[in-house]
C-alpha cells in the first residue's frame, strides 16, 4: 500500500483512487548554472569557484558565498519562466565550514532549512528548495545564512545548479487579511451577598447554585448545594434556599428546597438549575450514587419556587462520568441543556455535553458542545457550564481552567462561538476569577456569581462587556480549498475546507477543535504546554500563494517557530504545503517531551498507509502520509521524507480524528540544544 510518490487520495463513492505525481515534460523544466546568474545584491563576497577539493561541479564551477556570519545573504536573478506553479530544486554543496541556509523567492520564504555541514566536501543532488507560484518573467532568489550546526567551523554557502519545474498552471489565489471584533466580559470586585453558615454551629458553604427571579412577585431566589465545611460531595443531600429583593441582597435563609430521596435513586444531589416556562419553574439537578458512570438527571417543578414536586418521569436520562451541573437555556425554538460529563461514561476527555427538548421533559440524545483536550474522571475542565448570548455571539463559561484542580478551582474560562452547540475550536477569550460561576441579569445590570468549598458563601461581582479584537488572520481560497489561517491570539489553521473538483463547493476537512492544527511543544510532560503565539512578522507573496509566519513564540519557552504555508491551485488535488522551522535560543524550563505539528481532522477517521483507521495511541516514526477520511471525502498529508531533523513518533487520537507528527518525542523529556531545526514538510491534498 506504500506509494512514496503519492500526493493525494480522493475517496469518491466506493472507489479509492490513487493519483501519482506526473513527471513534467521537458519544456516545463528550466535549469540554470547558479554561478551564471546575475547577482543583484550580497552582504558578503560572492565568486564563481572552480572545481576543488575533489569535487567537480556542473560546468566546472559553483556560486560561492563567502559568508562570515549568520544573516549574510546573496540575491540573484532567476531565469525568465512562463507563468505557473513551480517546484524549485538545487544542487548544493556541503563542507566542514558551511552554514545553514534559508531560501526565499521575491522576498518570501520557500521550503525548509538546508544544513550545509559535512565533515568533507560533498555535492548534494536534487535538494528541494520549495514551491512558488510565479508570474511570467524574472524573479529573485535570496539565499540567507541563518546560522551553522554545532560541528561547522564557518558560514559559507555553495550553489551549483538551480532547477525550476513547472507542475501546474498559475491560478487565482485570494488571500485577505481580516480582523474580528466582539465583546469580551470582565469581572469586577466580588462582594459576599450571603453566608449560609448564619445560624449554624459551624461554617457552611454554597457550591453549584442557581439564582432566579419570581416572574410574579419579583422576589429573587437562590438554590445551591449546601453543606457544612469542609467539602463533602458524597454527603451533599439538600439544596439550600434563600430569598432577596435584589440579587445583591439582603438575603434571607429559607428551609431547604429539596432533600435527597434514596428511594428515588438519590444518594446525594448536586447542582440545581431553574428555568421558567409558562407559569411553571423547572429545577434540573444531578442525582448521584456510587454508579458514577450512570449519574441520573432529575427534574422537580414548582409554581411558586417554594414547594417542589419531583417528576414521575425521573430520571430524564443517565450519563457519566458523574454527569452533572445542568444549565438550561432557550435557543431558537428549542431548549438546550448543557452539562459536564466525559467523552464516554467510563471516563475520557472532559466535555460539555448537551441535549435538546421542546417541552423541558423529554430530551434528545447527547451531543458535545465542547471537549477539553484533558482526560480523566470526576473533577475536570468542563464543570459548571453556563451559556449566554450577546448579539450574534454565544459565550460558554466553564470551570476549572487548568490541569491542577486545586490551582484551577477559581479559574472560569470563557469561550465564544457563533454556534451555541459548537464551541470546539472556539477562542478562549478570557479567564475569570470565580468558581461555579453563573451569569445573573437584572435589567441593565449583569453579575457574575461565585461559590464553592471554603469560599464562605455566595458572592456576586459586576460583569461588564467591552468590544475588543478577538481574532486576526488571513482567509485564503482557491476553487479547491478555503483556509482560515489565524494569527492572533494564537497561530493555527482554524479551518480548512476543500473541494476536489475545484468548483468552490467546500467541505470541512481540518479544524482546530482539539489540540489545534499547528505547531506545539510539550515541556515537562506529555500533552500541549506551549502553543504558537502571534508571529513577529508575516510575509505574504504578491500573488497571495505563500504566507510566511515568522517568529512565533512558543509560550514562555526560549523557542520560536517559522511556519510557511504555500497554496497551490492544484498539484494533484486541493493543495496546501506546510513547512515548519524551529529556533531554540536557550535552555527550556524543563526537559522537552514533544516537539510536534498537530492536525485536527474534521472528518470521522484518521489513518496512514498501514492502518486506514488508526485507534488512539502512539506509532513509532512518521508515516509516508496520514489521512483523515469520511463519507465521500479524504484529505491526505504527504510527508517529504527526512524533511524534519528527526522523526520519532506519531500520535493518533481516534476520537478527534487527530494526528500529531512528533519529530522529537521522549518519555521523560530530553534536552533541546540551541540551534535551528527543520520541522518537516507536509503537503495536504
Amino acid at each position: 500500500m506504500r506509494a512514496p510518490r503519492m500526493l493525494a487520495v480522493l475517496l469518491l463513492g466506493a472507489a479509492l483512487l490513487a493519483v501519482p505525481a506526473t513527471p513534467a515534460a521537458a519544456e516545463d523544466v528550466v535549469r540554470a548554472e547558479a554561478e551564471s546568474l546575475t547577482v543583484l545584491s550580497s552582504t558578503a563576497p560572492v565568486e564563481a569557484q572552480a572545481n576543488c577539493c575533489g569535487i567537480a561541479w556542473s560546468a566546472g564551477r559553483q556560486l560561492w558565498l563567502r559568508a562570515a556570519r549568520a544573516g549574510d545573504s546573496v540575491t540573484v536573478s532567476l531565469p525568465p519562466v512562463p507563468a505557473g506553479q513551480y517546484d524549485i530544486g538545487a544542487v548544493l554543496t556541503r563542507a566542514a565550514d558551511y552554514g545553514t541556509l534559508r531560501f526565499a523567492v521575491d522576498g518570501v520564504a520557500v521550503g525548509q532549512l538546508f544544513d550545509g555541514y559535512a565533515p568533507t566536501v560533498r555535492r548534494v543532488e536534487a535538494v528541494p528548495l520549495g514551491s512558488a507560484s510565479l508570474a511570467a518573467g524574472s524573479h529573485r532568489l535570496t539565499v540567507t545564512v541563518t546560522g551553522r550546526s554545532a560541528s561547522s567551523t564557518g558560514f559559507f554557502a555553495g550553489l551549483d545548479t538551480l532547477t525550476l519545474r513547472r507542475v501546474g498552471p498559475l491560478a487565482a489565489v485570494t488571500t485577505t487579511a481580516y480582523e474580528t471584533v466582539a465583546e469580551t466580559p470582565a469581572r469586577g470586585p466580588l462582594t459576599r451577598v450571603y453566608d449560609p453558615g448564619v445560624g449554624e454551629p459551624t461554617a457552611w458553604y454554597y457550591n453549584d447554585h442557581t439564582i432566579v427571579r419570581d416572574q410574579r412577585t419579583g422576589l429573587w431566589h437562590a438554590f445551591a448545594i449546601a453543606h457544612a465545611e469542609p467539602g463533602a460531595p458524597q454527603d451533599e443531600k439538600s439544596f439550600g434556599h434563600a430569598t432577596a429583593p435584589t440579587p445583591t441582597g439582603p438575603w434571607t435563609k429559607r428551609p431547604p428546597a429539596l432533600t435527597a430521596d434514596p428511594s428515588r435513586g438519590e444518594q446525594w444531589i448536586w447542582a440545581p438549575h431553574v428555568v421558567h416556562d409558562q407559569g411553571v419553574y423547572y429545577m434540573f439537578y444531578a442525582a448521584g450514587s456510587p454508579d458514577y458512570a450512570n449519574y441520573r438527571m432529575h427534574l422537580a417543578t414548582s409554581t411558586d419556587l417554594f414547594t417542589w414536586t419531583r417528576s414521575p418521569a425521573n430520571p430524564l436520562f443517565s450519563d457519566g462520568w458523574e454527569a452533572r451541573d445542568p444549565m438550561v437555556t432557550r435557543v431558537g425554538d428549542r431548549w438546550v441543556m448543557y452539562y459536564t460529563a466525559t467523552s464516554n461514561p467510563q471516563g475520557g476527555n472532559h466535555v460539555v455535553a448537551y441535549r435538546t427538548s421542546a417541552d423541558l421533559r423529554t430530551w434528545s440524545g447527547r451531543g458535545v458542545a465542547y471537549a477539553s483536550p484533558h482526560t480523566g474522571r470526576a473533577a475536570g475542565q468542563t464543570e459548571s457550564p453556563f451559556v449566554v448570548r450577546r448579539g450574534d455571539w454565544w459565550y460558554l463559561f466553564v470551570c476549572c481552567d487548568g490541569t491542577d484542580y486545586g490551582a484551577a478551582y477559581r479559574r472560569t474560562a470563557v469561550y465564544r462561538s457563533r454556534d451555541p452547540l459548537r464551541f470546539e475550536g472556539a477562542e478562549k477569550v478570557t479567564v475569570l476569577d470565580a468558581h461555579a460561576a453563573e451569569v445573573v441579569v437584572d435589567g441593565e445590570n449583569w453579575y457574575l456569581s461565585h461559590a464553592g468549598w471554603g469560599q464562605g458563601g455566595l458572592w456576586l461581582a459586576p460583569l461588564t462587556w467591552s468590544t475588543q479584537v478577538v481574532a486576526r488572520g488571513y482567509q485564503v481560497s482557491t476553487g479547491f480549498l478555503r483556509a482560515d489561517v489565524r494569527t492572533w491570539p494564537h497561530t493555527r489553521i482554524a479551518s480548512l475546507a476543500v473541494d476536489p473538483a475545484g468548483a468552490g463547493a467546500y467541505r470541512p476537512a481540518l479544524d482546530s477543535s482539539h489540540r489545534g492544527t499547528g505547531p506545539y511543544l510539550s515541556v515537562g510532560r506529555f500533552d500541549v504546554t506551549d502553543r504558537a503565539g502571534p508571529p513577529a512578522r508575516v510575509d505574504v507573496s504578491a500573488d497571495g500563494s505563500r504566507i510566511n509566519l515568522v517568529g512565533m513564540r512558543m509560550g514562555d519557552e526560549p523557542v520560536t517557530a517559522d511556519w510557511l504555508l504555500t497554496v497551490a491551485p492544484r498539484w494533484t488535488g486541493p493543495a496546501l504545503q506546510s513547512d515548519v522551522t524551529w529556533s531554540v535560543t536557550g535552555q527550556t524550563t524543563a526537559p522537552v517531551w514533544e516537539v510536534a505539528f498537530n492536525v485536527d481532522g474534521a472528518l470521522p477517521a484518521v489513518g496512514d498507509p498501514a492502518v486506514a483507521a488508526r485507534p488512539t495511541g502512539d506509532v513509532p516514526g512518521m508515516p509516508t502520509w496520514s489521512m483523515t477520511s469520511g463519507a465521500n471525502l479524504s484529505l491526505v498529508a504527504a510527508h517529504r521524507w527526512a524533511s524534519a531533523w528527526r522523526g520519532d513518533n506519531t500520535w493518533y487520537d481516534a476520537g478527534h480524528a487527530m494526528a500529531a507528527w512528533q519529530p522529537l518525542w521522549r518519555n521523560g523529556g530530553a534536552a533541546w540544544p540551541p540551534g535551528s531545526y527543520p520541522g518537516g514538510t507536509w503537503r495536504f491534498a
